[in-house]
């Protein structure tokens, strides 16, 4: 229970990111400049999140769009860096949700390891990576989760949620998942669509029916598919696949 007045970490950027947003000059980025389908004109942010959230949006956009926000939150600085960080907020609040189940102290250290998390990944991401959403998305979640752990620790209390929570968001080899995703379809372990199913399924927490839904197909033969996947994955990660020259 929070025992003071002041902003959370996310509030003050939620806070901030209203205030460039709003009228008579929004931030925006050009739709024209972006591609990718986009409306052909100057786009606010908060309209741009809407349209990055929305189901039917590809990723070909979501990729496009956070590319230049990342390249210019490197480049420029503010108010870049609180644009993405608003343009993420959603994304954000779930983890901060999460993190906060079931916890009964005080919860604004993990929205300020949340923004930190995310702050760092904006700082060395790779704009031109694919899945820069998930990049940044993974690194709020990791430090977020790693916070409740160690609140839960100092506490007495960390069988459950260390056990399950900390365990589902580690990678198994080295390198962010999406990157580690990357390589695999780099290097042919999985194709192109089996890399974005489990992206969709592990990192972006979409659960099957979800995804079923938005792929018009039942949710039975998406996790056929995760499945099929994921095995192809585990057979490349373990040396099953030759890996081809860089």
């Amino acid at each position: 229970m929070r025992d003071y007045l002041g902003p959370t970490a996310l509030e003050a950027v939620e806070r901030r990111f209203n205030e460039l947003t709003a009228a008579p000059a929004p931030l925006t980025l050009d739709g024209c400049a972006i591609g990718q389908g986009l409306p052909s004109r100057p786009i606010p942010l908060d309209e741009l999140r809407i349209i990055l959230l929305k189901r039917q949006t590809s990723w070909h956009v979501k990729d496009a769009a956070w590319a230049e926000l990342v390249r210019r939150a490197q480049e420029q600085g503010e108010p870049w860096i609180t644009a993405a960080l608003g343009m993420m907020m959603p994304g954000l609040k779930r983890i901060a949700g999460n993190a906060a189940r079931g916890f009964r102290g005080e919860i604004a250290d993990f929205d300020s390891e949340i923004v930190e998390g995310f702050l760092c990944a904006l700082n060395t991401v790779d704009a031109a990576a694919p899945k820069v959403y998930s990049s940044l998305y993974f690194m709020a979640k990791r430090y977020g989760q790693e916070a409740r752990i160690g609140a839960d620790r100092l506490n007495g209390r960390f069988a459950e949620y260390d056990e399950i929570d900390s365990t589902c968001y580690r990678p198994t080899v080295a390198g962010h998942p999406d990157l580690v995703l990357a390589r695999a379809v780099r290097d042919r372990g999985i194709s192109s669509e089996e890399a974005d199913l489990i992206a969709m399924a592990h990192l972006d927490g979409e659960g099957t029916s979800k995804l079923a839904e938005a792929q018009g197909t039942s949710p039975y033969l998406v996790r056929r598919r995760l499945a099929g996947a994921e095995q192809r994955l585990a057979r490349f990660l373990s040396g099953g696949y030759p890996r081809e020259a860089a």
